[in-house]
């Protein structure tokens, strides 16, 4: 999947005034590249090549902020050895909970400009502004773009294109338009707090599908890790979960799982709504209440669910 999206981004038509772009993250989780490390960028590119996104989380520490590296200036065509590279590090970075390729960006503004605005979408509104997002990093603009996308409002500008690698294994690209620069509203700050619980669930459910469940309906078995708008999902479960007044992450996780695997309205049957009651009550933790339960048991529940008779 990324291979083939990020060969026909950078082989693909765009402006010739564009220049192109590799966002890195010095402090992503995992092994790094040594071909494509920033120290050993630094002695193949010029140093104008690197422009340093100056995050306020990150200001007494320069060295571990993000990093834009030019890979070709307008009209030029980038290198193809650390657009393999690139590409090869994302697809190992898959699982890892930070990534070191964070995207390939095309943009006809100045380098510093582009840093800036990503650090500016970042910004929470002005009530909020002791907290900054890192929404350089891509789960994080998975949600950021989704949040986005729901109120009508991609504020990508003057990043013209943004390709950047998603939950689900794949890619997904940001348009940006001249005419969408305005600030961004509190929707964004009340998803960007659960990027750590999104993060925490998204791993679970990657190891969950690398188990051998026996009565899996819902199992994903498509060709990237996870299916599509995988954050997406696991965020509308993480606060639907809330809604029922789930409060202990195992508890969340426990649910969202069994949603994801099982069926989608397993908190309406009966007897899960009085297995959540007692974890809400602190008694036990979901997956203990759940642990009785056998693949038939499973099976009997989801075919009530979906109104096709019980199993015998």
């Amino acid at each position: 999947m990324i291979p083939s999206s990020v060969q026909t981004f950078i082989g693909g038509p765009h402006p010739p005034e564009t220049a192109l772009y590799l966002l890195l993250d010095p402090l992503a989780c995992g092994p790094q590249d040594a071909h494509l490390h920033l120290a050993t960028l630094r002695q193949e590119l010029h140093e104008d090549a690197f422009t340093v996104l100056p995050g306020p989380d990150l200001a007494h520490t320069p060295d571990a902020c993000p990093v834009l590296v030019t890979l070709a200036a307008p009209g030029c065509q980038p290198c193809a050895r650390l657009i393999e590279l690139s590409i090869l590090h994302s697809m190992r970075d898959a699982n890892h909970p930070k990534r070191y390729v964070c995207g390939w960006l095309r943009s006809a503004a100045a380098p510093e400009a582009i840093a800036a605005h990503i650090v500016a979408l970042g910004q929470p509104p002005q009530k909020q502004q002791s907290q900054y997002f890192p929404v350089h990093e891509p789960l994080r603009l998975e949600l950021l773009a989704a949040s986005c996308k729901d109120v009508g409002h991609e504020p990508w500008w003057p990043i013209q294109q943004w390709l950047f690698p998603t939950s689900s294994g794949a890619t997904s690209l940001l348009i940006g338009h001249p005419e969408q620069v305005t600030a961004l509203g509190i929707h964004v700050a009340i998803a960007q707090q659960d990027v750590p619980v999104v993060a925490a669930l998204l791993c679970s459910w990657r190891r969950a599908l690398q188990l051998p469940l026996t009565y899996a309906p819902l199992r994903w078995n498509g060709p990237t890790p996870l299916p599509p708008h995988a954050a997406i999902q696991a965020y509308g479960h993480i606060r639907q979960a809330r809604a029922l007044e789930l409060h202990h992450q195992h508890d969340i996780m426990t649910l969202a799982l069994y949603r994801l695997t099982v069926h989608p309205r397993l908190h309406e049957h009966p007897g899960v709504r009085d297995l959540i009651k007692q974890a809400i009550a602190g008694e036990t933790r979901l997956g203990k209440l759940f642990s009785p339960y056998n693949d038939r048991a499973w099976e009997r529940l989801a075919c009530e669910l979906t109104n096709k008779g019980t199993v015998r």
